[in-house]
């Protein structure tokens, strides 16, 4: 056992030092030097030379691997000891102020003044309620425990199943629940106006929870939650034997995710800050963007920003490869599984167990996943799917083994001016399909038939790639089929031309408006009718582009027939 982080602990409070004042003697910021006291990194040897003369005690002293160390009386510490080379004792705060105020007293009074208003606005500010950016999200309506499955249905009520021995699952109050949060024996909700709900926990902690504001993430472990308010300040409260709650008071964070006993941050630059204790904790500390954290006894995985999956696991469990896995919106791993949810709805997983894996296959169009040690929950946003142990009714279970619909053939598209149109081959027994080009809102249709669908092309990009997804939709004793991917580049067709027909056109206007349209002159040709005109001027009768429209590609390429009158001549007497 490294008995150096305790060590460190006792002497520090022996002495009565702040953890910010010693990383100011070690050139050090506070969060780094809180790392040496958890044990998650390791101070050097110039650093313990400098605290073994700060505390009076010689080096082998700091290096003996025992925790018994010499504690000196704070009052009568043996200053011939003190090794000065590695520590020069500093003034404190407070005599530097005494200093600068016997030397500068008018600007003492003008800088007193200016922190004090400084401190007032302060004040103000944490009392007013900000905007928080976490919107809704799909993957944040559900959550899970050893015991207990708790989602946010369509009415952002919190509905919960399973064990409810210390009440977590009881009055699931929310105000506009936009994200759920299980740990062991208790529930935290987080509303859309800034609050944090909670279930079963213990009351010193729910006091604290209670007066969280303006909150915008939340996350829970076993026995510690976790909350991030819109400045990036973070609050952690909780069981902090294993330094779970070490990152309290950590700022400019805009995410937070909890493993069992250990807390995952990231901060506004994407990178990550972490404490406490769980699996792959030596591992992750150059990662940027991560998207999602899950965490078991056993395993470690992390949504990376390319919406990819990355595994740590023990030796044990090397063969869970999900590396390969892409478009990735969800993440949830066991003890021995990992599980993946994409963008459409596919749930992916790794485990040992075919029974298990032909069940999750089936699953489809679902929105969040989240697990426990030994079991899978997945939420479509109107049911919930489970495989595993059910021990405490945690989900109902589905014995059937639905067939998987064929997808769709024969796809095809058509632009024109306004819109895309798909055409497409259905299938059998299928109740109907989803159709959707990736364009954002609005480019999603649920059509009962196999018919065309037309979308508009306003919000599409000349020369970009887009993707048209088509899925078959099951029901009864079928399931969806695979999504049907057609890639496509969108080309903005040529704009066509309206010809009106109108019979008091002159043909010399009509022959000018063609030329300017790119016309050869000799491309058109006129013809003289038999109806004579009633005007003293040529006048149009009729022509082979009246009523119709033709782009200025299909003009060039025709030939341009016109019929016109014939001017009455006079009389000569």
């Amino acid at each position: 056992m490294n008995y150096l982080p305790s060590k460190l602990t006792k002497l520090r409070k022996h002495y009565n030092y702040s953890q910010s004042y010693l990383a100011d003697v070690l050139g050090v910021d506070t969060l780094e030097y809180m790392n040496y006291e958890n044990g998650s990194k390791m101070i050097n040897y110039n650093q313990m030379k400098k605290l073994a003369s700060l505390y009076h005690i010689d080096l082998s002293e700091v290096f003996k691997n025992s925790d018994d160390v010499k504690l000196y009386d704070v009052n009568k510490a043996n200053t011939d000891e003190i090794n000065i080379e590695y520590f020069t004792a500093k003034k404190t705060f407070i005599e530097k102020v005494q200093d600068f105020y016997e030397h500068n007293k008018i600007a003492s009074i003008i800088i007193a003044f200016l922190l004090l208003t400084i401190f007032i606005m302060f004040i103000v500010l944490q009392n007013t309620t900000r905007p928080y950016t976490l919107e809704k999200e799909n993957i944040n309506r559900l959550s899970v425990s050893e015991t207990t499955v708790v989602y946010i249905d369509d009415y952002s009520r919190v509905i919960g199943s399973g064990s409810n021995t210390n009440g977590e699952l009881s009055n699931l109050t929310s105000s506009g629940a936009i994200k759920v949060c299980e740990g062991e024996g208790f529930t935290i909700i987080l509303n859309d106006d800034g609050t944090v709900s909670n279930a079963g926990l213990i009351s010193k902690y729910a006091n604290s929870v209670d007066d969280w504001k303006n909150i915008v993430d939340i996350a829970a472990g076993n026995a510690h939650i976790i909350g991030v308010d819109a400045n990036g300040r973070v609050s952690c409260v909780g069981d902090n034997e294993l330094g779970a709650c070490d990152i309290n008071g950590t700022r400019n964070i805009s995410k937070v995710f909890a493993t069992k006993n250990g807390s995952i941050l990231i901060d506004r630059d994407g990178a990550l800050v972490f404490s406490g204790t769980f699996i792959g904790s030596g591992s992750i500390k150059n990662y940027y963007g991560i998207k999602d954290v899950s965490s078991s006894d056993n395993i470690l995985a992390l949504l990376c920003a390319d919406n990819t999956i990355d595994v740590y696991t023990k030796n044990s469990l090397n063969y869970l490869q999900a590396e390969s896995w892409d478009e990735i919106v969800d993440v949830a791993c066991g003890d021995s599984f990992v599980a993946g949810l994409d963008k459409y709805g596919k749930v992916h997983i790794e485990i040992d167990n075919d029974e298990i894996s032909s069940q999750v296959e089936v699953w489809s169009n679902i929105i969040a996943i989240d697990a426990a040690s030994d079991y899978l929950i997945a939420y479509d946003g109107t049911k919930i799917y489970g495989v595993g142990n059910n021990r405490y009714n945690q989900f109902e279970k589905e014995e059937i083994i639905k067939q998987r619909l064929e997808m769709v053939s024969n796809v095809e598209y058509n632009i024109d001016e306004r819109f895309i149109s798909v055409q497409f081959d259905g299938v059998s027994n299928a109740s109907g399909y989803l159709v959707s080009i990736d364009v954002g809102i609005g480019m999603s249709r649920r059509l009962a038939n196999a018919e065309v669908v037309k979308f508009e092309t306003l919000n599409m990009t000349e020369g970009k790639n887009y993707t048209i997804t088509i899925t078959s939709i099951g029901e009864g004793d079928y399931t969806d089929s695979d999504p049907y991917k057609l890639n496509f580049t969108y080309n903005k067709p040529e704009e066509k031309i309206y010809f009106k027909e109108n019979r008091n056109q002159t043909v010399e206007e009509f022959v000018d408006y063609l030329i300017s349209l790119g016309v050869k002159q000799e491309s058109i040709v006129g013809k003289q009718g038999e109806d004579t005109c009633l005007e003293d001027k040529i006048t149009l009768l009729s022509d082979n582009l009246s009523g119709k429209s033709f782009t200025r590609s299909e003009l060039l390429n025709m030939i341009i027939e016109y019929t016109y009158c014939k001017i009455e001549e006079e009389n000569e007497e």
